[in-house]
């Protein structure tokens, strides 16, 4: 067994191809390394995921392996493959040398692990050069023994989706929001939903925290709503992230909800200090479809309501107040009101819109 294997790539995602790889790297070694590369604008970049968070996903993907260690090289300030080999392979050495010496691993027989002819030559001039009182050794891996790449993924990543490993999937999964004012159906909307697509799903987190401290609605102030606007998101974050989120997931509301009941029920001053706040958590969520159900459903007092918004005037004022909200922050173009006269209908219009998403593999 050699002391130390080699393998680097862009992992935009890693998927199982790679993943062999790191399995073989590290059983034919005594530990591994890891090496995510790229740059600001990369090809993983551009398809939502940046050098940081794929470095973030292989560490979760590989956190509970002692024999493996993820490492980081930031080539953004060197010119762009296949210019700047030199630059690149003295980066390379000072990423494997620091984390050598930072893990007290070894370095006399390192095998590297590449998938690329062109890559070979290089690797061998220079590493045979520096490390003379090294065995460098440099192994070309059968990039067909899945059958997928990287480029096929992050072109129809629904489709590839079983190729995907599970922290990278959160780049590739359909985030559709279900929104609209209250008693029109939104949970049994998204429960049915999730369901149906055997995925996860988010219920509104202000039902939790009110049934909790047993407040309605017109008497939360300024702290309960910060706390549920937050709460939301997390919320929604959790289960985008969770393991049983599978190539969909549907929010019973959002953090535009919370902003919206703040602006309806607390002082001018107040709400002009928080929106800041809310507005700043809107931008981070990302909504490959939004279905808005309008007030056309009986309005049900379940003993949190504000009954006092129950007549059919306040209901289409809050209606307006959400499209109004959805073009404030540009997602007009993701939004859809959903027309169906009974639920059947509207079920069966948001399952088409749901279809045509997950058919559209290369909108993220």
């Amino acid at each position: 067994m050699r002391n130390l294997g080699i393998y680097f790539g862009t992992f935009a995602p890693c998927h199982v191809g790679h993943f062999e790889q790191i399995v073989r790297a590290k059983r034919e070694n005594e530990h591994a390394l890891v090496i995510v590369s790229g740059y600001e604008g990369d090809r993983g970049d551009k398809a939502g995921m940046s050098l940081v968070n794929r470095v973030k996903a292989m560490r979760e993907l590989l956190r509970d392996d002692e024999n493996v260690t993820v490492c980081t090289l930031d080539e953004s300030n060197i010119p762009r493959y296949p210019d700047g080999w030199d630059a690149w392979l003295e980066m390379l050495q000072v990423v494997i040398e620091q984390n050598v010496a930072e893990f007290q691993l070894k370095l006399e027989t390192p095998t590297f692990y590449v998938g690329e002819e062109e890559y070979i030559q290089p690797l061998q001039d220079y590493f045979k050069k520096v490390w003379t009182n090294s065995d460098v050794v440099i192994t070309k891996v059968d990039r067909r023994i899945t059958g997928i790449s990287g480029t096929s993924i992050r072109e129809n990543p629904i489709y590839n989706w079983d190729f995907v490993t599970r922290p990278f999937r959160r780049f590739f999964v359909k985030n559709v929001l279900i929104i609209g004012t209250a008693s029109t159906g939104k949970t049994t909307l998204t429960r049915d939903l999730a369901r149906r697509y055997s995925t996860s799903y988010s219920l509104e987190y202000s039902r939790e925290y009110q049934q909790t401290r047993q407040v309605r609605d017109d008497e939360l102030d300024i702290k309960d709503l910060h706390a549920i606007g937050i709460g939301q998101f997390e919320l929604n974050r959790k289960h985008i992230h969770s393991p049983g989120t599978r190539k969909v997931f549907f929010a019973d509301t959002d953090v535009m909800t919370t902003k919206l009941y703040t602006k309806l029920y607390q002082s001018k001053e107040d709400y002009e200090k928080i929106a800041p706040v809310f507005d700043y958590y809107i931008s981070l969520q990302n909504w490959a479809l939004i279905l808005v159900l309008p007030p056309t459903t009986k309005y049900v007092d379940d003993g949190f309501r504000d009954m006092s918004m129950a007549d059919i005037e306040s209901r289409q004022k809050m209606h307006q107040m959400f499209l109004d909200e959805i073009k404030y922050h540009g997602l007009e173009d993701r939004m859809v009101v959903l027309k169906g006269e009974s639920f059947q209908e509207k079920y069966e219009e948001a399952h088409r819109l749901v279809d045509e998403i997950l058919a559209d593999g290369k909108d993220n």
